[in-house]
């Protein structure tokens, strides 16, 4: 019975060998095969410019007071579009009418990417963090709102009919049976709606803002410092991984802590 066990860890060890293999060779192909041939540094940058770019002589200051100014954006954006995505996926969800006079003008507005509707809210918001704000609670609202409108769909029919006969409110319905049943379908549309908040900041402050890590881009991109702006890039990977590792710890926390029925 407990043979399989062996088996499992070498297939866990394989697949961290493989991930390991695939980095190492990307990382020497980084640094291998770029080469500056205009002279004019407009080439990729080698690794080991951008790791030093990284290191004690980066410009760390910058960094970190830039990125709190675009994940403080992203954080209030992000709360305000999971907010109105909860609240309207249980509303869409319930109701077939609303669900079909409303749900098309949400889906539109995914369609539209966040860099081109930074413009408007520049005109409605103005150039302050007010503008981001707003860009970025569009663009996570719909994730949510998808999700948890199909949580509320999927809900046992045949629970709230009996709560129902019982003489349950809707509230206590929702409460009791269509609430608890929404923390996976909702933890999976903030985790898509977590990294699309800091790219919507940072789409905002592309257009137009004098702090954050989209004005950073723009100056390196500017003055040709490539090493410097593959830095900044690379240290948006890994917030946004971590953000996203974030969310998934704290659905797992919550389903830990949810009484089993």
């Amino acid at each position: 019975m407990t043979a399989p066990a062996p088996a499992a860890n070498l297939g866990a060890a394989a697949r961290w060998g493989g991930l390991v293999a695939v980095t190492a060779a990307l990382l020497l192909a980084w640094q291998i095969l770029p080469s500056d041939v205009q002279g004019d540094g407009s080439s990729v940058p080698k690794l080991d410019a951008v790791l030093k770019a990284l290191g004690p002589s980066g410009e760390w200051g910058a960094y970190l007071k830039a990125l709190r100014v675009t994940l403080g954006e992203a954080f209030f954006g992000l709360l305000i579009g999971f907010a109105a995505g909860v609240v309207l996926g249980v509303l869409l969800g319930e109701s077939r009418i609303l669900r079909q006079g409303f749900y098309p003008y949400a889906l539109a507005l995914q369609a539209l990417p966040p860099i081109a509707l930074a413009p408007i809210f520049v005109i409605w918001f103005g150039l302050g963090m007010q503008s981001k704000i707003g860009l970025v609670a569009a663009a996570t609202l719909f994730p949510v709102l998808v999700s948890t409108m199909a949580g509320v769909a999927e809900t046992d029919r045949g629970r709230i009919e009996m709560a129902t006969a019982f003489g349950a409110s809707k509230s206590q319905i929702r409460l009791r049976i269509v609430f608890p049943g929404l923390v996976v379908p909702i933890f999976s549309g903030l985790e898509i709606s977590v990294v699309l908040s800091f790219l919507a900041a940072i789409a905002g402050e592309l257009i137009s803002a004098n702090a954050g890590i989209g004005v950073i881009l723009q100056v390196y991109q500017r003055d040709y410092r490539l090493a410097e702006e593959f830095a900044v890039l690379m240290i948006l990977v890994v917030v946004g991984l971590a953000l996203a590792l974030l969310v998934r710890l704290a659905r797992r926390l919550v389903l830990e802590r949810m009484p089993n029925e």
